[in-house]
């Protein structure tokens, strides 16, 4: 609603202003501007033996064997239309929207044309070394250093680590957000802090399937598939839950919150943030329940040489579901990823590990333990700005004691060979 107020209202501003004065100055007329742009990303990939989440497996990557064995995929990854909205140097808008292209085997997914972010900005300067940021509508919290890109993508690999990874699966939300940023002898200081709703179900993902590593996003309206295991049965402790999540979805009407903060120099960038969807966790609204998940999380970029920069990022959490809390996790992942630069060549290679700590591990029907590591190698070549090529090795170990119940081994080795070619507009 406030980006349709903003596209709306824009030309309104300006002819409003033309009418006060006609002699109006080259910097008024600029205003409003609206601009469009997105990109496509196509993509070869080759699956070992392993079946995918997204096809109501358990694996931990985006893609996966089409019939049991290596599979050879061609894919269109992700189809974004950006737009951006500015009614003058402070008022602005910014809409994101997917195209899903990939197979939906188990038809389940809702809407093949979806909404990522869609919000306003109000960024009024102060003075000099002070200004203030609002925003108000559907966006993605402060969380990720990797995703610097357009359309919410990551510069450094294809599949981005397994913390922004469930970010890009389950956490949006849609509210407001009221920040500061102070700056002082090349150092900026950022404060933020945010009321949101429809984001109950996070952490759904985490609990029955855990963490997985791919750069699918999530769209406002999606379903995301869950695997067959024994407490979604029937006969199992949750058997009112549909074989898929819906992440944005206000099931409690209650609030949620988060605060965040980053400081910029040259030297560092680092951000924290803590978050909590105050979900009651024992409402259900007949298709999705609430959960309680808070996380808190840091993150550090540290530019080390010119062309060479390292990151780093930690996240822990705990959600809880049902009464008695009848699911009850602890979660938590760090990445160490370094990365160089040379000309239009990158080289990025990148270390996640990650777990989810049952506390009802006693429960056999819902086990929901896992231990495991990602390795990522990353080869980026930039072709006349606009086009990308790139190459990425992602190999996942993982530890689940679910699988069982699949008949599948509790351990598991993947490898994913991804070649994307990226065109931005």
């Amino acid at each position: 609603m406030i980006l349709i107020f903003l596209m709306i209202a824009a030309p309104l501003f300006a002819q409003e202003e033309a009418e006060i004065n006609d002699s109006a100055t080259n910097e008024a007329d600029e205003f409003p501007q609206i601009s469009f742009g997105g990109l496509l990303d196509a993509r070869f990939v080759r699956t070992d033996e392993t079946g995918s989440w997204l096809d109501g497996e358990l694996g931990k990557t985006r893609y996966g064997s089409e019939d049991s064995g290596n599979s050879e995929l061609l894919r269109l990854s992700q189809a974004s239309l950006l737009i951006s909205a500015a009614a003058s140097d402070v008022l602005s808008a910014r809409l994101q929207i997917n195209v899903d292209a990939d197979p939906d085997e188990l038809d389940v997914r809702n809407g093949r044309i979806d909404l990522i972010e869609a919000f306003g900005s109000y960024r009024p300067v102060l003075s000099s070394s002070f200004r203030l940021r609002l925003r108000g509508g559907i966006f993605f919290p402060p969380v990720s250093l990797e995703n610097r890109g357009p359309a919410w993508t990551t510069p450094y690999s294809i599949t981005t680590s397994a913390i922004n990874s469930w970010i890009g699966e389950e956490v949006r939300v849609a509210g407001a957000e009221f920040g500061a940023v102070c700056s002082s002898g090349g150092t900026e200081v950022s404060l933020s802090v945010a009321a949101f709703g429809y984001n109950d179900p996070a952490g759904t993902l985490l609990a029955w399937r855990g963490w997985a590593l791919h750069d699918r996003q999530t769209g406002w309206n999606d379903h995301l598939p869950l695997a067959g295991i024994p407490a979604l049965q029937p006969d199992g402790l949750f058997p009112r839950q549909p074989h898929y999540v819906e992440p944005f979805r206000e099931v409690d009407g209650r609030v949620g919150f988060y605060g965040s903060g980053a400081v910029r120099n040259r030297y560092f960038e680092l951000n924290g943030i803590y978050y909590d969807n105050r979900g009651e966790q024992t409402n259900f609204d007949g298709l999705q329940y609430a959960w309680k998940t808070d996380f808190g999380g840091a993150g550090i970029a540290v530019p080390v040489a010119e062309n060479f920069e390292v990151l780093g990022q930690y996240m822990a959490g705990a959600g809880k579901m049902g009464f008695r809390s009848a699911v009850n996790i602890d979660f938590d992942s760090f990445y160490v990823l370094a990365t160089a630069r040379f000309d239009s060549h990158r080289i990025s290679a990148r270390y996640d590990d990650f777990s989810v700590d049952d506390q009802n591990a006693d429960l056999a029907a819902d086990d929901n333990r896992e231990d495991g590591n990602a390795w990522t190698l990353a080869y980026i070549f930039t072709v006349l700005e606009k086009h990308r090529l790139a190459f990425e090795v992602l190999r996942v170990k993982s530890a689940r004691p679910s699988r069982t119940s699949m008949n599948l081994s509790p351990r598991q080795e993947e490898w994913l060979f991804q070649t994307s070619f990226r065109f931005q507009f």
